[in-house]
């Protein structure tokens, strides 16, 4: 299949560069807040200091069931239907209630992480989350392998964006996220050139096929496909006109030729890495 690589072709950028690109409207991650669109850490307030339930000498505030919630979609990347809100908050007054300080201990970080959200940069957010969803999977996972009860938080996000799997030997937690987002790389490279990537689930079932030959920076490299993301975006924004009329040209270029597209989607990737450090 021949391209038309006219110089013509690449430099018809019109006004909005990003029009028709994934660029042309915003991550969740890039949002004023953080969170996800419709979650209670994108517009609830909090309730506050309304007690919740009182324990010897202990109080829960609706502020912090609040925060626990914000905290779930934030893994989940989704807003949460109601009854699972539902099920969390039971959750929590049910931990509360058994034992307070335990709980009180457990609620404090949480809290700390999700005020300072605001004031992250999107990146800085991406690294945060990716942090947590390792630590929290990583912990869920070994209560199970305990025999004790799984993490009633965790069970939640994971009808959202469940493990896929996990190396106890290395610490690595790939999550349906990061296959979303890697696919999401797909989608931003090749509509720089008016291009559709192959069906999501066609890239995902070949990504987890070469998980058994692939190497301890590869599995890594793929768990964190959301913070690559975020990175190319952030870097495609800041590029000159000349250099993504290069950068287009030499996609015009590989893209046909390509035997295996995540190679040349992970190339750009690179540059964009490249260009931050």
């Amino acid at each position: 299949m021949s391209v038309d690589v006219s110089t013509a072709r690449v430099r018809d950028i019109p006004d909005d560069r990003w029009a028709g690109t994934p660029l042309a409207s915003a991550h969740w991650l890039e949002s004023t807040t953080g969170f996800p669109q419709g979650s209670v850490g994108a517009h609830d307030s909090g309730g506050g200091a309304e007690v919740v339930c009182a324990v010897r000498g202990f109080r829960l505030t609706r502020q912090q069931v609040t925060e626990v919630l914000a905290f779930a979609e934030f893994l989940a990347g989704s807003a949460l239907t109601p009854a699972d809100r539902a099920e969390i908050e039971e959750d929590i007054i049910d931990a509360f209630e058994d034992s307070p300080k335990a709980a009180v201990k457990f609620l404090q970080p949480i809290s700390g992480g999700v005020a300072r959200m605001g004031s992250m940069d999107p990146i800085e957010r991406c690294q945060r989350r990716l942090h947590a969803l390792t630590s929290s999977y990583t912990v869920d996972q070994r209560k199970r392998s305990d025999g004790a009860d799984p993490d009633p938080v965790m069970s939640v996000v994971g009808r959202y964006n469940p493990l896929v799997r996990y190396w106890a030997s290395t610490g690595i937690v790939l999550v349906e996220d990061a296959l979303s987002a890697r696919f999401q790389q797909h989608q931003l490279v090749l509509s720089l050139i008016g291009r559709e990537p192959e069906p999501a689930q066609f890239l995902r079932e070949r990504l987890l096929a070469r998980l058994g030959d692939a190497g301890a920076v590869e599995i890594a490299d793929l768990a964190a496909a959301e913070f690559r993301l975020l990175s190319m975006r952030a870097w495609l924004r800041d590029l000159g006109e000349a250099t993504l009329r290069i950068l287009r040209a030499d996609l015009l270029r590989a893209v046909p030729s390509a035997l295996d597209m995540d190679i040349v989607v992970q190339q750009v990737g690179f540059r964009a890495a490249l260009s931050a450090s």
